[in-house]
């Protein structure tokens, strides 16, 4: 029997604050997603929001380090460290493991560099009628570049971008292949891609 496609009033929306973890000011995004979004999704949500380019393994963690990811994918060693216990995170919505206002759970992105997100859910509300989910309501700054180094290379980057006279300052630049601005965020661009996400 197919199941019944839900109502506007029938479904429910988590409004997340996710962070990376490590870096100062805090780079931040504030989303909007079904709560019966699976995480496969929420995982190409958060590519999107933070302009990372799909290209590293992932994990989401719950608050009894019970660990979610991609049994489709690259995860054929079954995932983070090999372990044998992942969950298929086509199987599992974000209510599943955050199912209420101020849970927490984790979303690690590129198992060599390790972003660490951090991720609060600020509260659960009906959908808006006329209103599209997902969508990012809020942030700040632009995420690092990917495959940069983790923080500790983030940090190498910036030094190197900040002084002309640095010894890495033109091969930083090139690598980029364009202008970066770590302050950078625009809300508009940022929840237009995430909006591409169904």
């Amino acid at each position: 029997m197919a199941s019944r496609k839900k109502t506007t009033s029938e479904l429910s929306i988590h409004v997340l604050y996710v962070e990376l973890v490590g870096i100062q000011p805090v780079i931040w995004r504030e989303l909007l997603v079904r709560s019966d979004m699976p995480l496969s999704k929420l995982h190409d949500v958060l590519q999107e929001a933070f302009g990372w380019n799909h290209s590293h393994m992932h994990v989401f963690e719950d608050t009894s380090r019970r660990r979610y990811g991609d049994m489709a994918g690259e995860a054929d060693d079954r995932g983070f460290g090999g372990d044998a216990s992942l969950r298929d995170e086509r199987e599992y919505s974000v209510s599943d493991i955050a199912p209420r206002a101020r849970s927490l759970f984790g979303y690690i992105y590129d198992f060599g560099d390790d972003w660490v997100h951090r991720r609060r859910v600020k509260k659960v509300q009906p959908a808006e009628p006329g209103k599209r989910y997902p969508a990012c309501v809020a942030g700040a700054r632009a995420a690092p570049p990917d495959d940069c180094g983790g923080v500790p290379g983030y940090e190498r980057l910036l030094k190197a971008l900040e002084d002309p006279e640095h010894g890495e300052h033109e091969e930083m630049r090139q690598w980029l292949g364009g202008p970066y601005d770590p302050e950078a965020f625009d809300l508009k661009s940022t929840d237009k891609a995430v909006r591409t996400i169904s």
